[in-house]
C-alpha cells in the first residue's frame, strides 16, 4: 500500500510541475508587432510595439500599457538587443501577432531581415506580414480607439477579410515558403492609415508584389478582386453591376461563396490557362426597383459573370505585360507537366476564364420597388 501510495504522490509531483523557465508575468514585456525600416546606409532601424502588464496597488486589478520601442543596429538580432538598453525587462516575442516592414526597407531587401524571424525560437511564423505605406514615425505614435495595439488589430482585421474581397493576406510562414518556389513572386498585404476617417485607423489598401524578395510593384485595390478570384482567395465580399431597369443605378450581390478550379492545356508553343469560377451570390441591395423574374435574374448574372472575366483577364494581362507572375502559372505549369521547362512559361501563356454566377435571391425579400 505504501509503494503505492508514493508511487501516486511522485506521479503528482511530475504532472502539476510548473514550466521550468516560468517568469512573473508582472516582469515580462510582451511584443505585439514589429515595424522594420531602414536607415540611409540600409542598417534595420527596428520599431517594437509592446504590451507591459502590471498589477495596480490601489485596486489590485491586472492593467497594461502599450510601449513603443526603438532599436538600431547593423542586423535585426542586433537591433533588437539594443533596445533591451532601454527596457526594464526582457522583451518576450511569443505574443507578436504582425511584421510590418516599410517601403524602404522592403525595397531594399526582405531577405535582409526575414532570416532571424525564421531562425529566432520566440517569434512565431503564423503572424501576418505587411508593407506599411506612408510615415513610420505616425505610424508608431498611432493611437486607435477601436484597438490600441496594432498587432492585435491587424490580426483582426485579417479574421474579418471575409467581408471584402479585395482585400490581401499573408501569414511569415506563407512568405518562407513562396520566396523558395518558382516563380519566387507573390502579394502581400499594404497598410496605410486611412485620412478619409475622422480619425486616424489602419486600413487594408491593395497589395505590394515582391519579386525575389523586393517590392517591385503595386496591386491597387480595385484590381484586388480580380487576383483573388484567380488565385481561389474569394470567401465573401461583394459584386456591383448595373442595374438592367434603372439607368445610372446599381445592383449589390453579396458573394456567399465561391470557388476556382483551374485548367491547363498545353500544345508546346503556347499554355492556355483557363480558371472556372463559380460564385454563389444573394442580393444584397437594389438602387432604385429590381424585379426577380427569370429574365431579370438572368441579365443579372450575365452582368456579374462579365464582370469578372473582365476584371480576371484585366489584372492578369497587366501583370503578364510586366513579366510579374503572382499567380503560381510556372508552379502550376510544373506540376501538371513536370518534364518540360517552365522558366519563361508565363510569356507564353493566354488566359480564359469562365465565371458561372448564381443568384439565389435575399433571405426574406425579393423584388423592391
Amino acid at each position: 500500500m505504501k509503494k503505492i501510495m508514493f508511487s501516486l504522490i511522485l506521479s503528482m509531483c511530475l504532472l502539476f510541475n510548473g514550466c521550468y523557465n516560468y517568469r512573473d508575468i508582472n516582469k515580462v514585456i510582451f511584443a505585439t508587432s514589429l515595424i522594420i525600416d531602414i536607415d540611409e546606409q540600409s542598417n534595420p532601424i527596428l520599431y517594437m510595439e509592446t504590451f507591459k502588464p502590471y498589477r495596480s496597488a490601489t485596486s489590485g486589478s491586472d492593467k497594461g500599457e502599450r510601449i513603443v520601442y526603438k532599436g538600431k543596429g547593423k542586423t535585426v538580432f542586433e537591433a533588437l538587443r539594443d533596445m533591451g538598453l532601454s527596457s526594464s525587462y526582457k522583451i518576450n516575442g511569443t505574443q507578436c501577432k504582425a511584421i510590418i516592414f516599410t517601403e524602404k526597407a522592403a525595397a531594399y531587401g526582405i531577405d535582409n531581415f526575414i532570416d532571424f524571424f525564421d531562425r529566432d525560437q520566440e517569434f512565431l511564423i503564423r503572424q501576418y506580414i505587411a508593407i506599411f505605406e506612408g510615415d513610420v514615425e505616425r505610424l508608431a505614435k498611432i493611437k486607435m480607439k477601436s484597438e490600441e495595439y496594432v498587432g492585435i488589430f491587424l490580426t483582426d482585421l485579417m479574421s474579418n477579410i471575409g467581408t471584402a474581397s479585395r482585400s490581401i493576406e499573408l501569414s511569415i510562414n506563407d512568405y518562407l515558403n513562396k520566396r523558395l518556389e518558382p516563380p519566387y513572386a507573390t502579394v502581400l498585404t499594404v497598410l496605410k492609415i486611412n485620412d478619409d476617417q475622422i480619425e486616424d485607423i489602419l486600413s487594408i489598401d491593395g497589395g505590394a508584389i515582391i519579386k525575389d524578395d523586393k517590392f517591385v510593384d503595386r496591386l491597387p485595390q480595385n484590381e484586388s478582386q480580380g487576383y483573388n478570384f484567380i488565385i481561389n482567395k474569394v470567401k465573401s465580399g461583394t459584386l456591383e453591376i448595373p442595374n438592367p431597369e434603372e439607368d445610372n443605378k446599381f445592383v449589390a450581390l453579396e458573394i456567399r461563396s465561391s470557388k476556382t478550379k483551374t485548367k491547363l492545356d498545353y500544345n508546346g508553343n503556347t499554355l492556355k490557362y483557363k480558371k472556372i469560377i463559380k460564385v454563389r451570390t444573394t442580393l444584397g441591395e437594389a438602387q432604385k426597383s429590381v424585379s426577380l423574374t427569370n429574365e431579370e435574374i438572368d441579365k443579372i448574372t450575365k452582368r456579374a459573370e462579365k464582370n469578372i472575366e473582365v476584371a480576371c483577364k484585366d489584372v492578369f494581362n497587366k501583370y503578364k505585360n510586366r513579366d510579374l507572375d503572382i499567380f503560381d502559372v510556372q508552379k502550376d505549369f510544373h506540376k501538371k507537366y513536370p518534364k518540360k521547362d517552365s522558366k519563361d512559361i508565363f510569356k507564353d501563356t493566354e488566359i480564359e476564364v469562365e465565371a458561372h454566377v448564381y443568384l439565389e435571391g435575399s433571405s426574406n425579400k425579393l423584388n423592391f420597388r
